[in-house]
């Protein structure tokens, strides 16, 4: 069981108390994700939005993926041993509403994520 990129486990772990709609970057480079654990703190749904893209991700771009949250849950989602493929990069946001151009930012530590990647 090992990855395409390196034939290696994965290493790396971005963790973030406090994802927003300002995109952050996980990886500024060619990457694999290979499980999320993300915690939705808040009293309604938030959606985790991930972004194909070495920059930081705004509403303007179209997510590769979209998680939605429930309220006051954690998830873990695994991911196949070949990874989730990012060619450019790897961004994150989080946002309140599911549109991919929502600018609604979540609460201060609503949503918390911790993801493995290479």
């Amino acid at each position: 069981m090992s990855n395409l990129l390196s034939g290696e486990f994965p290493v790396l772990t971005y963790r973030n108390l406090n994802v927003q709609t300002t995109g952050s970057v996980i990886k500024a480079a060619k990457g694999q994700i290979f499980d999320l654990h993300i915690c939705n703190q808040a009293a309604a749904i938030r959606y985790v939005k991930l972004y194909d893209k070495a920059t930081a991700a705004t509403s303007s771009d179209t997510p590769q993926r979209t998680y939605s949250i429930p309220a006051s849950t954690t998830v873990s989602l695994p991911v196949t041993t070949a990874g989730i493929d990012f060619q450019l990069g790897i961004g994150i946001r989080g946002t309140t509403l599911i549109a991919d151009n929502d600018n609604t930012a979540p609460t201060t530590n609503d949503i918390v994520v911790n993801i493995s990647y290479l």
